[in-house]
């Protein structure tokens, strides 16, 4: 089987190249014919997915979330079944999947050849495989120092979380599921269980089931805030009297001041400010999985 290998060799201050190697190495010597392509620029990757679907059986991406999801806006919309070697900071969509860590047993998942087909969430023109977030966490995506990303992990997020509690307001907006109107501060709409690790915020998210799950946040107050994410690693924050939880297949985010800027971001990645408008797709994608 011919397959394609995707991966940004600049990635972790060269460990990207190194894992790159690795994983080419082992999927030869299983007898898979690999071509290489690494990327050196944002986006890059979907292009380079979008291609390689022509040319090969299967798509491996070594990389972290982010990586992951610039491949799936290439593969999306065809048969072309995705590997998954995670090499990022938290790896969200492996530990969904329960795809491992280890390079060599991440690529055994991958040679044993078995699928699962899942959902995409399509939210104004990129898809996402795990979340869209608006509100506090797509902030904190954007004001998130890369060196402390690398060096601290998740750790940094919750720093630098504070930080843009504390310098920005968290403006109230609008969202509107499958017609129903709900307001809130911060949104997460999962099409996974998992955020920012094995935290689930929404916990009772499927990826298989067509449906979108959205936890909606309006508390106000840091002491507020921070009860609902200490909640999260317990999944106790479904408890919180601020939070609403609800299903849907359609979900529109909009500001509710037009002066009001609220960002959000989708499988950890800054997406935008609102208006914004995610959706469903149901059995758009093949992942190995072990």
């Amino acid at each position: 089987m011919r397959v394609g290998l995707i991966y940004n060799p600049y990635a972790g201050g060269g460990k990207g190249r190194v894992v790159g190697s690795h994983v080419e190495a082992i999927l030869a010597a299983s007898g898979l014919d690999v071509v290489v392509r690494t990327t050196q620029a944002p986006r890059e990757a979907m292009e380079l997915a979008a291609t390689l679907a022509r040319e090969v059986q299967a798509i491996i991406a070594v990389g972290g979330d982010g990586t992951v999801n610039e491949v799936v806006n290439g593969l999306a919309g065809g048969d072309i079944p995705l590997g998954i070697v995670p090499a990022g900071t938290v790896n969200v969509l492996a530990q969904e999947l329960g795809i491992p860590l280890d390079v060599a047993k991440a690529c055994a998942v991958i040679t044993r050849g078995r699928t699962a087909t899942l959902d995409l969430g399509y939210a104004d023109g990129r898809r996402f495989i795990l979340m869209v977030g608006a509100g506090l966490d797509a902030l904190t995506i954007r004001e998130l120092d890369p060196r402390r990303k690398r060096r601290f992990k998740e750790l940094a997020f919750v720093c630098a979380g504070i930080g843009a509690f504390r310098r920005h307001a968290q403006p109230e907006f609008t969202v509107t599921i499958d017609g129903r109107p709900y307001r809130a501060n911060f949104v997460v709409v999962g099409n996974c269980r998992y955020y920012g690790g094995r935290f689930g915020i929404t916990s009772r998210a499927d990826p298989t089931d067509g449906i979108l799950d959205v936890v909606l946040f309006a508390g106000r107050g840091l002491a507020r805030t921070l009860l609902f994410w200490m909640g999260v690693p317990l999944g106790l924050h479904l408890r919180h009297p601020d939070v609403t939880y609800v299903t849907g297949i359609d979900v529109q985010l909009e500001t509710i001041d037009p002066n009001d800027v609220v960002w959000f971001q989708t499988d950890g990645e800054l997406a935008g400010r609102l208006p914004a408008r995610a959706r469903i797709e149901s059995s758009a994608l093949q992942v190995f999985v072990a």
